[in-house]
């Protein structure tokens, strides 16, 4: 019962009260009468809502495929179709259809602009946002009958879409549908969840960085002592060695010239190169998943992984990889090929879903933030009448009984969803600690990204740097004891921040080179732009608090930046930042480098 119906039924009752007392018979009816048209309004809509909703039944088809077994594109868009399969009938009231879209897709487009007033857009202070479709105005497709019909009130099968984008890989859950019942003259409104659940894995984007052609002549290459260019007996253009002729080797592989001043037969046995392997080192820790998708710096990491897995498959060469954070450390075996690119795509995108974050303190902000996303799936947990507060005479100032009613309200609504027993939900209204640790698990569990509300800003650096200074030692350290000959070694990790605390890591690096491998750092930037000394110049006229900010991380990522190759040249690896085209082109060029035995690998910009 809305505000408007208990204002009707109080006005009712008191005019047929005061006309039964005054015997004003006028006044008795006219208030009767409307008290009873309330109780016909009220029967209508409790017959909707126990009968008829019942039978309504939802599904939601992405780009014409109705499992959710198959897997979407970072970066791309998909095409969103709801459809109502089972229709039902509806009399009086008003239905309002709301699909709740993931956090990690971004509205794009409606398909029909037309009849883009058949829809509403909405877009709350946590990027939730929802397609709404109100089916007592328009039905997309419909023809005049069936219009008709609609306005009869007979609710036929329909279907309405939207087109989005993928943000980020991980993983894309639609949860399900809002639905609002409402009677015609909004005396009664009840709101509801229908689950729908569906889980998409999300595959990281690559790009094509171009054709890799190298700048130096593989023949005029000498080798330093201990490194050899890994080339085998094959079906080359360049000689390998001089044998003796065996039985079954081809007559047009005969050097005869060799053969008569020696008096037998001699092969000549060409050379093929063995392909180059990469291993990819994917640091995956808190730091790096802070941030809403598509903003966060493990974004900027699986996308280079993947262009650099799709460049190094393309020529060949196997890619294997160790992706490490909370939750451990997952080791990927070389492999090339569609199929061992297609499997390191799958492995990335389910490394990019967010663990459990850190234990954070409970702040008013996490708590709108969970009392926001109730409001949306679990609408029937806030309800007065099934979530009932005990009466209690303090606090007595507005604002703290405001924040005792929803603590109040939380705590019984995460108590039902995760089935806890009455001393536990006592506990989530006593002891912040479980209260918070309660909001975090639901907030992750229902896509929300690592934003201020579930890890603040105090908390987003690492509790003991050393410790994953030490992981990232021990990955390096791994690959190399299951390496072979001259193999590239990509890390890719947030070390901007960690110049002080490098030596954790060098003698790792320094071990990988020592075994002729090659090493090279690809780094995130939190502007996802390469540092420059001149970005002060892009900016004329006036200038904003933006720019200032953005020009202060420029100048404060460069002295970073210089650190850090300072700190990695010394030992022979290379670095670059990742976000661009030029790091994954570094990495082709130290693969190359790898294949003609070169210490160095000119004629490259790195």
């Amino acid at each position: 019962m809305t505000t408007r119906a208990q204002l009707f039924v109080m006005a009712g009752s008191i005019g047929l009260f005061a006309g039964l007392g005054r015997g004003q018979n006028a006044l008795s009816l006219l208030s009767l009468s409307c008290l009873i048209w309330i109780l016909s309004e009220w029967l209508l809509f409790y017959w909707h809502l126990r009968f008829q909703l019942p039978h309504l039944k939802l599904s939601r088809i992405l780009n014409g495929e109705l499992e959710s077994n198959r897997s979407l594109w970072a970066d791309r868009t998909v095409v969103v179709q709801c459809r109502i399969s089972k229709g039902i009938r509806l009399f009086g009231v008003t239905l309002d259809l709301l699909d709740v879209v993931p956090e990690n897709l971004e509205m794009v487009s409606i398909p029909s602009r037309k009849n883009a007033d058949a829809f509403g857009f909405y877009r709350t202070g946590w990027s939730q946002s929802w397609i709404v479709r109100k089916v007592n105005d328009f039905i997309e497709g419909a023809d005049a009958n069936s219009c008709n019909q609609l306005k009869l009130g007979l609710f036929t099968q329909s279907d309405w879409g939207y087109t989005a984008r993928v943000r980020a890989a991980g993983n894309v859950v639609f949860p399900g549908f809002r639905l609002t019942l409402q009677s015609t003259h909004a005396l009664f409104r009840r709101e509801m969840f229908i689950k729908c659940e569906q889980v998409f894995r999300a595959l990281p984007s690559f790009v094509d960085a171009g054709e890799y052609r190298s700048l130096t002549k593989k023949s005029n290459v000498i080798p330093r002592h201990g490194i050899h260019r890994l080339h085998r007996s094959g079906m080359g253009s360049e000689l390998l060695e001089l044998r003796e002729y065996a039985l079954g080797d081809p007559f047009k592989s005969i050097a005869w010239k060799v053969s008569a001043k020696r008096d037998q037969w001699m092969t000549r046995q060409y050379e093929s190169e063995v392909p180059t392997r990469v291993q990819l080192i994917v640091d995956g820790t808190s730091t790096s998943r802070v941030g809403g998708f598509g903003f966060r710096l493990l974004d900027q990491m699986t996308y280079v992984a993947a262009s650099i897995g799709r460049m190094a498959t393309n020529a060949g060469d196997p890619v294997g990889g160790v992706l490490f954070d909370e939750r451990g450390v997952r080791r990927l075996l070389p492999m090339s090929g569609e199929k061992g690119f297609q499997i390191l795509l799958r492995a990335l995108g389910d490394f990019s879903v967010n663990p459990s974050p850190p234990p954070s303190q409970l702040n008013q902000r996490m708590m709108d933030a969970v009392w926001g996303m109730l409001s949306q799936r679990y609408p029937e947990l806030l309800d007065f009448k099934v979530n009932q507060i005990p009466f209690a005479l303090l606090p007595v100032l507005p604002s703290t009984r405001a924040r005792r009613r929803q603590r109040f309200l939380v705590a019984g609504a995460l108590s039902e969803i995760y089935d806890l027993s009455t001393r536990e939900q006592v506990s989530l209204i006593q002891d912040d600690t479980s209260l918070a640790r309660r909001i975090q698990d639901l907030l992750n569990r229902s896509g929300i990204p690592w934003i201020t509300p579930v890890v603040s800003s105090s908390e987003r650096s690492d509790r003991d740097p050393f410790t994953r200074m030490n992981q990232l030692s021990d990955c390096i350290l791994s690959v190399v004891a299951h390496a072979r000959d001259n193999e590239v070694i990509v890390v890719m990790s947030d070390l901007l921040d960690y110049v002080g605390i490098l030596e954790f890591v060098l003698p790792a690096v320094k071990l990988a080179i020592a075994k002729h491998h090659r090493v090279s750092f690809i780094c995130p930037t939190s502007t996802f732009q390469r540092p420059s000394r001149n970005v002060s110049a892009d900016f004329s006229g006036n200038w904003s608090t933006r720019d200032l900010l953005f020009v202060a991380e420029q100048a404060r990522l460069q002295i970073q930046m210089e650190q850090l190759q300072r700190e990695v040249h010394r030992c022979g690896a290379s670095v670059s930042l990742s976000g661009e085209k030029n790091a994954i082109r570094l990495i082709m060029s130290e693969i190359e480098a790898a294949k003609s035995g070169r210490s160095k690998f000119q004629g490259v910009s790195r």
